[in-house]
């Protein structure tokens, strides 16, 4: 990754989400409250986006990401990008189990195709192509938790390739809530079991232990030059894979900082990427201690739930919050600390406490 003041810009956003959040004028005030374990996506019209045969065809999950697609190509402008990277931590899951339970149930024969083409990763990136016409760079990462990190810096370094001619990068992810994997990681103790108010989720009396699911669909369009309607300038990202303990974290963090040119007091907000699980969220409790105390602590996984990449969500929140120079009160983790300087964001988020990852926000000035 290229080292010094990067040049980075996140233009505009399209987010889909289980808040409404799929509309720029609203910001986190109309919020959706879950009593259960599992939080879906709030969906748009999808006639605003495709036509009914589309609609007909794909899946939840392919309408939604193709409608997140379109949401962030009219809000930059920009009609066709230069190239498409897409991003999962599962995939479809569950078009993938109903093409697999259909080949149980039909002995293998005369197997309805649909449900195979929509279950590959890389379905969504094929799908935008075709549908806005770009012929130009495409991708997709399926790292789990490190594949939406993946893609975002596939995109920095096309960005940072003199000889591309890549100016406008639409860059994304998507996974969903799925049965099968819920049953898998509750099993393992990752999910909740039990059902749970979703803004009580950071309650001390909170009853249970885990994350509860959730998903989300985020693509945003990247670009090596500011516009008017620039979010926010990424200034840098680093992933870490199994941490061998806090002080190896924390070591990252500090390295990661003046390798930008910062000190831990010029960050205003942090972003912390909590998933409600105590044990597995103590590291980010002990960053935020140790370093981080000054700042607004801003949470948000009670409002979507854990996900692969729901570092995507957290990028856009931070974008948000510079560009409106607002902290929504549904994510403030302590809504005394209000700071009036809203320029510099962090974002520290883990997925199951072994990805994690530090992005860097500066906010631009019109």
């Amino acid at each position: 990754m290229k080292q010094g003041p990067p040049a980075y810009y996140i233009n505009a956003a399209g987010v889909i989400s289980p808040q409404k959040t799929y509309c720029d004028r609203v910001f986190l005030t109309e919020i959706s409250e879950y009593a259960g374990n599992k939080l879906t996506c709030v969906l748009p019209d999808f006639k605003e986006f495709m036509n009914p045969f589309q609609m007909r065809r794909l899946s939840r999950m392919l309408k939604t990401g193709l409608a997140a697609v379109m949401i962030c190509l009219r809000n930059s402008g920009v009609k066709v990008p230069d190239a498409v990277i897409t991003a999962t931590g599962f995939g479809f899951y569950d078009s993938r189990a109903k093409f697999l339970a259909e080949i149980l149930k039909q002995a293998e024969q005369q197997l309805t195709p649909n449900y195979f083409i929509q279950s590959t990763h890389n379905a969504l990136a094929g799908l935008v192509a075709l549908t806005i016409g770009c012929t130009g760079y495409n991708n997709t990462y399926a790292g789990r938790g490190s594949a939406f990190e993946s893609a975002l810096l596939d995109a920095m370094m096309l960005l940072d390739e003199n000889e591309s001619e890549a100016q406008n990068i639409l860059v994304g992810s998507f996974d969903e809530v799925s049965e099968v994997l819920f049953r898998q990681y509750a099993r393992l103790g990752y999910f909740r079991k039990e059902p749970v108010n979703n803004l009580r989720l950071f309650d001390e009396d909170s009853p249970g232990a885990g994350a509860i699911q959730g998903e989300g669909v985020a693509f945003f369009m990247l670009s090596s030059a500011p516009k008017k309607r620039t979010l926010c300038r990424l200034r840098g990202m680093k992933m870490l894979y199994k941490p061998e303990g806090y002080g190896d974290l924390a070591a990252a963090l500090e390295t990661f900082l003046k390798e930008n040119d910062l000190d831990p007091r010029d960050i205003d907000v942090f972003i912390n990427g909590a998933s409600g699980d105590a044990a597995r969220d103590k590291w980010n409790s002990d960053l935020q201690h140790d370093f981080l105390e000054h700042a607004a602590e801003v949470r948000f996984k009670h409002l979507t739930g854990e996900y692969a990449t729901a570092s995507s969500f957290a990028l856009w929140l931070g974008a948000m919050i510079l560009k409106k120079k607002h902290i929504p009160e549904v994510v403030l983790a302590r809504p005394a600390r209000r700071p009036e300087r809203k320029e510099t964001a962090l974002v520290c988020n883990h997925f199951l406490s072994r990805y994690y990852t530090f992005m860097i926000l500066d906010s631009v000035t019109p």
